[in-house]
């Protein structure tokens, strides 16, 4: 009975093969049909395949693929790009030009990046003995105090017998350094919102640039 039973179930294997046959290389037997034609006297209709086959071209193959090697890279290191960039910069000769911008307001322009910009105005300043009270790289500005004799102001009767001089006044000034496309712009301020008078500015400016 056990033989039986084996043999039984062999029989039935060998069964699935037919049962549940593989269709999924039938697409390789296909053959191309013509196209329908529809006879004139029913309609006048044109039939185009949608989706025709293309010929495979008969290219044989090499025996073994070869992947291609990708051409070396080159790594510039962020560091030496700024290194080589700031070199650039510096010896790059500076220069300077005092001009008006569209408002008619004087301002310099300096040819150079905004790193060096900043240094050589406050270099500056220092040579022209201005009085620096404060600076904020991060907004680009210079807060200085220019001292001067107080104007319209008579010495009085004891003053002038004696000799003795009136009291100077202190103005706070802003040196404002400006990024733009064509270089960096230097402009004087009032306070954060309000620019200098034009002489007053135009004056400054010209002791800025002599000192650069």
């Amino acid at each position: 009975m056990r033989l039986v039973g084996l043999l039984i179930s062999l029989s039935l294997l060998s069964g699935c093969s037919w049962l549940f046959y593989d269709h999924d290389n039938d697409y390789l037997q296909s053959e191309e049909q013509k196209n329908i034609k529809v006879p004139k006297s029913v309609a006048s209709l044109e039939f185009k395949p949608r989706f025709p086959i293309p010929k495979a071209k008969d290219e044989k193959l090499p025996e073994e693929f070869v992947l291609p090697r990708p051409s070396s890279l080159e790594v510039i290191k962020e560091e030496e790009k700024k290194g080589t960039q700031l070199t650039d910069l510096q010896d790059k000769e500076l220069e300077s030009t005092l001009l008006k911008d569209g408002n008619g307001t004087p301002i310099l322009r300096l040819n150079v990046g905004f790193a060096r910009a900043w240094s050589a105005v406050g270099e500056s300043l220092k040579i022209a003995d201005i009085h620096m009270s404060d600076l904020n790289r991060s907004v680009g500005t210079y807060y200085i105090e220019l001292k001067g004799d107080p104007a319209g102001v008579e010495q009085g009767f004891w003053a002038g017998l004696f000799g003795s001089e009136p009291d100077t006044q202190t103005v706070a000034l802003q040196v404002k350094v400006n990024r733009a496309r064509s270089g960096v712009y230097i402009a004087i301020h009032e306070d954060q919102d309000n620019l200098a008078a034009d002489e007053q500015a135009k004056d400054l400016l010209t002791r800025i640039k002599e000192h650069l």
